[in-house]
């Protein structure tokens, strides 16, 4: 290589194109890539541009050579040669003429040992980060490290320590390094000075702003990496000439991947956004509120509390849209509890995505572990009329970059991963922090996820980050939880909240203090409530009901109570009127009941399909379904679930119906219950709610009211059972159980606020947490496990799902169940082992991670096998109506 060029020119940064395996391109062009895909986000992202500049205090004009110099150094540590350059030692040998063995030593820990042994005493010696103020060396150490951290940090995780720089480094690489950084510095710097305010705050800023530039980073790269656009480049010319030709490439990429932001279209109403709602159905008065209040400078947290049913969703998008019209967001990503709301969400949002963009270049993704099955899933429910995802493909082929799509939709997991120490949360991080975050049943989070929740809204807030929280049994104390933690992350004062109203909204801003909105417009619906203790009286009112015409449900806590009481059932009223929906089914056939389910007891059902129609379900008919029963009857169970129950009797207009009634099937309520009051009417569900207190509490005042008013007594009943006044209602007999579930949650939300990342600790490897082997987990539980059921013919493992994409039939044959229940796979004889393993390598994941159950058919059912945890064989049974059982063999 011609000697007149720097020396960093003798070091490659991507190698090995497909058809050219000496292919090289040179380190500093990578590096000037991806800066220039930073310096095209940043020019067209208003909203970004300003938001790091007012975290790091300094002029908006000068956030972007500042953010630039940084990303050009993110691969600083590929000029070690022992480590990193002999990776491919024919590109090395060519450009440098050295030879030897590749150590130990990843790049981007090498790149910031670097900088902390010899790149910053450099910087400061050639002023080469022309800083202006009145801090030392130190301070500024202290001031930009987070953020070198940050850039070093863009494959995903903090940089670790790595100890000396000796063996890492030839001088010749150090020397390289330099000059690189020094002609950096020179191309992004001719502007002059940046001007950092020398204020005490600005170090306290600066961690959490260290985050949000990390996940900035993390896409940078990759899109900076991508070869279909950033072809390899060898010829060595001054950085300047590069720069203008990646920042042309940087363009057209950043375009075509679909992360530029789109224009959202005017403040439009809720006419004009739902359409098929409006003007048929008038507006609630909370609604109205959500489309004309008061919006200052963000940002805002919304906390919106009314009865399933009632509009919430559309009041949200209603509000995160007029927050986009104004600025103060991109784009709205909605965290639900599970993979089923998410999918409904999804539905309902598609038909209103269209008018919330005057830009059409918007994607829309769903991001949950199985969103690849959307469109296979939807085929089922819509007669063979599938609905694919209209994402642009490089944003929805990963769930990391979901949630950089100006509309989002998933399970909160998605978002809770962005706070904790996993690799690319940072990615997660930044997606939302540029969007409005909606939260919908808040009230469906444990403790160890509200904990989770309270961090992420630190986070999001300290990214200027807006938020909508949506529930309909949330209690005081959560929302007073969730509104501090926001305030933290914010900046604000703690806000003191005083309401009990419900419907409320409530609205924290900086602008003003906090405001509580009540609602008196709500139309009361009154349901009757009566508590029996007999199983067989249950039975004959849900009996009585089918053969009077009319259709009821009841929600059993375990399957297995579902399961005998749905064959109970079948023997005593005609065929055909009676079904079963719970969890475990194959993914196919509960879609296949889900889809009847809805025909039978939906809105849109009529009253001959209704008639004399029983469903048996358990908690998984609360999930996303809009069904209507003249009947409940439940199990008992926490008064926030039985008050969601309740909202699907008479949930819709059909003219005459007699009473709205709720039948609940608990122990008599006594004044001086034993620990063994709820286990001896529901031996098994007494694992589902150990909470036992909680549930006497329930019954309690279900006895004294003999009815729920919604929305008159939602806020009331909860408070009842899960205020702090309840405490002291708890019988003697029930307080040492429920002082050790009072201490398993504080235990599982201090394990939480363990998990999760610190905001004061900026973008670092905290001790104990990035751990390579370690699992954090979104949500605590009982270890799962996948069950991928097959069809054994003698000859061949088929899916049990029959469908021609071979890919969604295995994931359409899978059911999750508790790893207690079935935990690994049986011991097979030849032929079954041999056709299981040619089913394995046929997989398109190979089988990791689920547990392969062929199944053969006797008499009406089919029969399979698997080992529990104890290693013992266990029968497993399965049929399409009840779902999978199982015994010890």
């Amino acid at each position: 290589m011609d000697s007149s060029f720097p020396l960093y020119f003798r070091y490659w940064g991507k190698s090995r194109t497909e058809n050219d395996p000496d292919a090289v391109h040179l380190l500093p062009y990578h590096a000037l890539d991806v800066a220039a895909v930073g310096s095209v986000l940043l020019n067209a992202d208003t909203l970004l541009r300003e938001r790091m500049a007012r975290l790091l205090q300094i002029p908006e004009h000068q956030i972007t050579p500042l953010v630039c110099f940084l990303l050009a150094t993110h691969d600083i540590g590929k000029f070690s040669t022992p480590a990193f350059q002999l990776s491919d030692s024919t590109a090395t040998w060519r450009l440098q003429g050295v030879q030897g063995e590749c150590i130990n030593g990843y790049h981007s820990d090498v790149g910031f040992a670097l900088w902390k042994a010899r790149l910053w005493d450099d910087a400061v010696q050639h002023d080469l980060i022309p800083l202006d103020g009145e801090f030392d060396s130190d301070d500024w150490q202290d001031l930009l490290f987070p953020l070198i951290k940050a850039v070093c940090g863009h494959h995903g995780t903090p940089p670790e320590d790595v100890g000396p720089i000796r063996r890492l480094f030839l001088p010749a690489d150090i020397e390289a390094a330099e000059e690189f950084v020094q002609d950096a510095a020179a191309l992004f710097f001719s502007g002059g000075a940046v001007p950092f305010q020398p204020e005490e705050e600005l170090f306290q800023r600066v961690k959490p702003f260290s985050y949000l530039f990390a996940g900035f980073c993390v896409l940078c790269d990759w899109i900076g990496s991508d070869r279909e656009y950033f072809r390899f480049c060898q010829e060595p010319m001054p950085l300047p000439k590069y720069w203008e030709t990646a920042l042309r490439t940087a363009g057209r990429a950043v375009r075509e991947k679909g992360v530029m932001p789109a224009r959202p279209s005017g403040d439009q109403g809720l006419e004009r956004l739902f359409p098929g709602i409006f003007p048929e159905s008038a507006p609630t008065d909370l609604q109205r509120y959500c489309a004309a209040c008061p919006l200052d400078a963000g940002p805002h947290l919304f906390f919106i509390e009314d009865i399933t049913g009632s509009g919430k969703t559309e009041a949200a998008v209603t509000l995160a849209h007029r927050l986009m019209a104004r600025g103060d967001g991109e784009g709205m990503y909605f965290a639900l509890p599970t993979m089923a709301t998410a999918n409904a969400m999804y539905a309902r949002i598609q038909k209103t995505s269209d008018i919330l963009f005057e830009d059409k270049n918007y994607s829309c993704i769903l991001a949950h572990s199985a969103s690849h099955l959307y469109g296979v899933m939807q085929t089922f429910l819509n007669d063979g009329t599938g609905s694919e995802q209209p994402g642009k493909t490089w944003l929805s082929d990963n769930r990391k970059k979901a949630l950089l799509a100006q509309v989002g939709v998933g399970t909160i997991d998605q978002a809770l991963l962005s706070i904790l120490p996993v690799r690319h949360q940072s990615l997660r991080l930044f997606g939302l922090a540029r969007n409005i975050l909606v939260v919908d049943e808040v009230h469906a989070c444990d403790s160890y996820m509200h904990k989770l929740l309270q961090r992420l809204l630190e986070f999001h807030a300290a990214s200027g980050g807006s938020a909508i929280l949506l529930s309909a049994t949330m209690t005081r104390q959560q929302r007073e939880d969730l509104a501090r933690s926001f305030a933290r992350g914010a900046g604000w004062q703690a806000p003191a909240l005083t309401s009990s109203a419900y419907p409320l909204l409530t609205h924290l801003s900086s602008a003003r203090p906090p405001h509580e909105q009540s609602f008196t417009d709500a139309k009361e619906k009154r349901v009757a409530v009566s508590l029996i203790s007999s199983e067989t009286e249950a039975e004959a009112a849900l009996i009585e009901t089918a053969r009077s015409g009319g259709c009821a449900c009841w929600v059993r806590n375990t399957v297995d109570d579902a399961v005998e009481t749905y064959l109970r059932l079948k023997d005593a009223l005609p065929a055909g009127t009676v079904r079963l929906f719970h969890a475990r089914f194959a993914l196919v056939d509960r879609l296949m009941i889900e889809k009847t389910v809805t025909e039978i007891f939906g809105k849109d059902s009529t009253p001959a399909i209704r008639a004399g129609q029983i469903l048996v379900a358990t908690q998984v008919v609360e999930q996303s379904l809009d069904l209507d029963f003249d009947l409940m009857v439940s199990d008992l169970a926490p008064v926030d679930r039985l008050v969601q129950r309740a909202g699907r009797v008479h949930r819709h207009a059909r003219g005459p119906r007699g009473e709205a009634r709720l039948i609940v099937l608990s122990p008599v309520v006594i004044d001086d219950p034993g620990e063994g009051w709820y286990s001896a009417l529901f031996p098994r569900g007494a694992w589902v709610y150990p909470d036992h207190a909680r549930l006497w509490l329930t019954a309690r005042i279900l006895v004294e009211t003999g009815e729920i008013v919604v929305p008159r007594d939602a806020r009331a009943l909860v408070e009842e059972v899960f205020g702090p006044k309840s405490e002291d209602a708890i019988p003697e007999g029930f307080r040492m159980a429920a002082a050790q579930v009072r201490g398993e949650e504080r235990a599982d939300a201090s394990f939480a606020a363990e998990n999760a990342l610190r905001l004061k600790k900026g973008y670092t490897v905290t001790e104990g947490l990035w751990e390579s082997d370690a699992r954090t987990p979104t949500r605590l539980g009982e270890p799962t496990v996948t069950l991928r059921l097959a069809r054994w013919d003698g000859e061949q493992v088929l899916p049990w799902a029959e469908v021609s994409d071979r890919r969604a039939a295995w994931d359409l044959s899978q059911v999750s169940v508790r790893e207690k229940y079935a935990a690994k796979k049986a011991e097979f004889a030849s032929p079954l082992a041999e056709a299981v393993e040619r089913a394995r390598a046929r997989m398109v994941d190979a089988g990791r991670y689920v547990v392969i159950v062929p199944l053969r058919p006797v008499g009406e059912v089919w029969e399979g096998s698997a080992r529990d945890c104890s290693e013992k064989e266990i029968l497993l049974r399965y049929s399409p109506t009840i779902g999978l059982m199982r015994d010890l063999q």
